[in-house]
């Protein structure tokens, strides 16, 4: 093997970053299985420390204090919650915390000099030589305001329900403020609000093919397929500097 061939610290990094994350999702659903089978909300709250960990374990590897910071900090709140019966308040939170977070993902790419997000998808699931045509380049801009505003405005609505909906914030630390009468609100925070993420994405390639008409555009099953394919590249692509240029 040349030395060419060996994979680099670095490289190997990158590939234990989906790796990481899919063991903290696997041990995230084991976790809640249980707390829901044994009624135990302290296993719900370990099950968010578990994923937080997935999540940053890249910087925590890497030795990164603000990580470290951040973990020991939902740590604590874990165990807060735990100990005060409210472990799946956190449960609650992390559809709040992922739009949001995504929100600010799409956002902050969207500031002068940056490449947009959408436009860093598009040249790795069709190539840097599509990311670049006008149209394209002009459309992937669009579009990344797009999911920010949508993303942003759903993590609003959700953090609403968290604090009105029966057993929500307000009901467990007995503050004033109003209240959501009808129940089902937590299949709308776990379930429904994945749901309108994906019934945009799915209208958004319709519009897509109507708008870039003239461009080829791969079926929707293919595009889906890419998306599944490419993930691990995707993920990579959130942790890098989204400069324009660098595809």
């Amino acid at each position: 093997m040349s030395a060419a061939s060996l994979p680099t610290p670095d490289s190997a990094a990158r590939r234990g970053r989906p790796r990481a994350l899919l063991v903290a999702l696997a041990l995230y659903f084991v976790l809640i299985a249980l707390a829901g089978a044994l009624v135990r909300s302290g296993l719900a709250a370990l099950a968010v420390v578990v994923l937080g960990a997935g999540v940053l374990w890249p910087a925590l590897r890497r030795g990164h204090a603000a990580a470290w910071a951040g973990l020991a900090a939902c740590a604590a709140l874990a165990l807060w919650c735990a100990l005060h019966g409210a472990g799946w308040l956190l449960v609650d939170a992390l559809p709040v915390l992922v739009n949001l977070g995504l929100c600010a993902l799409f956002a902050r790419t969207l500031r002068r000099a940056r490449q947009p997000l959408i436009a860093r998808f598009v040249a790795i699931l069709e190539g840097p030589a599509r990311a670049a045509e006008p149209r394209v380049a002009r459309y992937a801009r669009a579009l990344t305001l797009a999911w920010a505003l949508v993303l942003g405005l759903q993590g609003l609505l959700l953090g609403m329900i968290v604090l009105a909906m029966p057993q929500g914030v307000f009901d467990a630390l007995a503050l004033p403020g109003p209240r959501l009468a009808a129940p089902g609100w937590r299949w709308y925070l776990h379930v429904g609000s994945y749901g309108v993420v994906g019934a945009f994405l799915v209208l958004e390639y319709g519009y897509r093919r109507w708008h870039l008409r003239g461009l080829a555009h791969p079926s929707l099953p293919a595009f889906l397929l890419a998306l599944v394919r490419q993930w691990p590249a995707l993920l990579r692509s959130l942790g890098e500097p989204a400069s324009r240029g660098r595809p």
